[in-house]
């Protein structure tokens, strides 16, 4: 496993969360690897710089991103192509006639979804991601697309913004906060990300008193889901992943979130077992194939990479490798 920093890599912008591991999981792969969440190029960076025989698609519907990663990986020339989307419109971007005539005979052996915020969009206090430090009610990953935070919580519904940020951040009090913030929305009260911030402080900082994480952490989280629609395009992703990775491509995901990785978690079941639901001592008659192994367990990040990065510490990665898919009945052999 590669240990030395890789070339372009950039950890002012976004350190990426286990890039070893990801390198190590393409390290024998040859071909083309989509990188779903571009970032700062960290991760693309890393697996130009220990496999020369990958190029990578970049992918990432931040315009900054883009921006700020194209300079970044300029050095790896051709073998590195950029493109605005979202994850989500993967085979789109590879429908795209530019893209398939860059990929040439190169095959497609991998994807990396790095999920979440990154920690440029979450340091910069224009972007409206976070409350250290006052900024728009704004939280689009895509600036030019989609609702931004005001507008969302000015149509919400109060039932809807409760379960959402149960789902997705607070559940003990979500049902209150969702009616505090509609409340202190139609007075006018919040206009900032800090004004938002103190709203749920007054909610849930008694709660949250002598704790390490600031009380409107979950909070933002959620509604950061929410306004992006992170869940939604995710699920879509790993509904298409089966079609758009064929064997022998190997899928990695890294998740912030328990949601997320709930979702991680059964799709690649679905896959690796084939969603069979029938007995385990009698015959599989469900037709249920097996089109993806397991690449070990659920990894988490190493003490010393939590220790140099705090932010990584919730991270999970899970991987697949596509297979030819075996029906579960042949499998069981019953």
């Amino acid at each position: 496993m590669p240990e030395a920093q890789p070339s372009g890599f950039d950890s002012a912008y976004h350190a990426p969360v286990m890039w070893r591991e990801v390198c190590e999981i393409f390290s024998s792969s040859s071909g083309v690897v989509v990188d779903g969440t571009l970032g700062g190029g960290g991760h693309t960076a890393a697996l130009l710089s220990s496999n020369q025989a990958l190029a990578v698609i970049a992918v990432d519907r931040d315009p900054v991103a883009i921006e700020f990663a194209g300079g970044r990986l300029a050095e790896f020339g051709e073998r590195v192509e950029l493109r605005r989307a979202s994850f989500h419109a993967l085979d789109e971007v590879l429908a795209d006639q530019e893209v398939r005539h860059w990929m040439a005979d190169r095959p497609l052996v991998g994807g990396l979804f790095d999920l979440g915020v990154s920690s440029r969009q979450l340091d910069d206090p224009t972007r409206g991601f976070s409350f250290r430090e006052a900024g728009p009610l704004d939280m689009r990953m895509d600036p030019a697309s989609g609702l931004n935070l005001a507008d969302y919580l000015r149509q919400v519904d109060e039932v809807v913004l409760a379960r959402a940020i149960a789902e997705n951040g607070e559940p003990r009090f979500a049902r209150t906060l969702a009616r505090r913030i509609k409340q202190a929305m139609g007075a006018g009260r919040i206009t900032t990300t800090s004004d938002l911030r103190d709203v749920v402080a007054e909610v849930v900082g008694r709660a949250y008193a002598g704790r390490r994480i600031d009380p409107a952490t979950k909070v933002f989280q959620a509604l950061r889901i929410e306004v992006n629609q992170e869940m939604e395009a995710l699920e879509q992703l790993l509904e298409k992943i089966p079609a758009v990775f064929g064997p022998p491509a190997r899928v990695c995901v890294i998740s912030y979130h328990s949601g997320e990785d709930q979702r991680v978690k059964r799709a690649f079941a679905a896959m690796t077992d084939g969603g069979c639901r029938c007995p385990k001592d009698l015959p599989c008659v469900c037709g249920a194939q097996v089109v993806a192994r397991r690449l070990g367990g659920m990894h988490r990040p190493r003490e010393d990479e939590v220790r140099a990065n705090p932010r990584a510490r919730s991270a999970k990665l899970r991987a697949v490798e596509m297979i030819e898919p075996v029906a579960v009945a042949e499998l069981r052999g019953l």
